[in-house]
């Protein structure tokens, strides 16, 4: 099925503009699936075809995310930047992947692109916290005239959430961008070169660098109450969680590991109630696999 799709957006210039156009209309009504599909389409454009086509394609995407935005919530204009870096991210990462050939150096530079926009989000603004505090309680009040009531110190739970919603929104950018890229590339592949993407895919890795990076933060969360390192280390599990997706799949592809359980941890994966837990897990193997796989390993 998969194959059909791509082969029917690649055939036309115009089916990859309208389809992208479609799935950023309704990307903000049920954001993740629609929102993938409306940044994998232009990654599939830049793999097969011109970067002109693709960058017109993601802008197709974005203009009709952007007009629903504008006749939603006028005011938002968070949301319109919020719009362009998710349609236009994954292009610009696909183009550098068909530069330069490595997914793995894409993934870094996805998981370090967004560290460092936190990082300056928490530098530019005064009280990062304090915009999610007001919005937090508008969200509970709303709630509760609609009959629906919160258990405990309702001030206490805000003040917890505030301190990670920035890090709660880059981690589902980084989801979502890295979500884009990937399904762009497989798509790409089962044209020209089924099974290279999953034979990408299970390199990945964070590296020394990053790696590093990510265990000095982890010790930090220990011993800190910054806002800014409980929001970054959102962004690490979620980074971790798709190193250890690919080790899964190392591990299948080696015999490790039933076709069974991996097609468990997808099903797991979408399950509100078990997500989190999976997550953590796969965020635990991929830690593990940063430092024990054999940097010379491929598959």
């Amino acid at each position: 099925m998969h194959h059909a799709i791509a082969a029917w957006l690649t055939e036309r210039p115009w089916r990859a503009a309208i389809a992208a156009a479609i799935c950023g209309t309704f990307s903000l009504q049920m954001l993740m699936p629609f929102m993938v599909l409306a940044g994998a389409i232009p990654v599939l454009v830049a793999l097969k075809s011109e970067w002109k086509q693709a960058l017109a394609v993601a802008a197709t995407a974005a203009a009709a995310a952007i007009w629903i935005v504008m006749s939603l919530a006028p005011e938002a204009s968070w949301m319109i930047a919020g719009v362009l870096v998710l349609t236009f991210g994954p292009v610009l990462l696909a183009l550098l992947l068909r530069k330069t050939g490595s997914l793995n150096l894409c993934f870094q530079l996805a998981v370090a692109v967004v560290s460092v926009g936190l990082v300056v989000v928490h530098l530019v603004l005064p009280d990062p916290t304090s915009i999610w505090v007001e919005l937090l309680k508008r969200v509970i009040e709303s709630m509760a005239s609609a009959g629906l009531h919160i258990a405990g110190d309702t001030d206490a739970m805000v003040a917890i959430w505030s301190r990670t919603m920035w890090g709660a929104l880059a981690a589902l950018t980084l989801a979502t961008l890295l979500g884009s890229l990937f399904l762009g590339c497989w798509w790409e592949t089962l044209l020209d070169s089924p099974g290279k993407f999953g034979a990408e895919y299970r390199r990945l890795r964070l590296g020394l660098v990053l790696g590093l990076a990510v265990t000095v933060l982890f010790v930090a969360a220990f011993v800190s109450e910054s806002a800014l390192i409980a929001s970054l280390a959102w962004v690490a599990f979620t980074a971790l969680s798709f190193q250890g997706l690919a080790a899964a799949h190392r591990s299948k592809a080696v015999g490790r590991l039933n076709r069974g359980w991996l097609a468990a941890i997808y099903v797991l994966l979408i399950v509100p109630l078990s997500m989190s837990i999976t997550v953590l897990g796969l965020a635990i193997w991929g830690f593990a696999d940063n430092w024990l796989r054999p940097r010379t390993q491929a598959l």
